[in-house]
């Protein structure tokens, strides 16, 4: 019995596969919206880089030729 997968926030017994170690209540209560703001996140991340690629890029070649001496 020491084998069994617990819920990591209800520590219910998990009772076949879970990626990510919570029940399914608490996939509900709290898996929807952490998957909401992390595609929120890459979308606001995304357009960042687009809009200042050319910017990072400099600016990435610039350090690297100082740290290159």
């Amino acid at each position: 019995m020491e084998n069994e997968k617990t819920c990591w926030k209800c520590k219910r017994v998990l009772v076949g596969k879970s990626t990510l170690g919570l029940c399914p209540d608490c996939v509900n209560k709290y898996g929807t919206p952490a998957a909401a703001v992390g595609t929120g996140l890459l979308l606001v991340g995304g357009r960042f880089l687009l809009k200042n690629g050319g910017k990072i890029v400099k600016t990435v070649a610039k350090g690297a030729k100082i740290f290159k001496g």
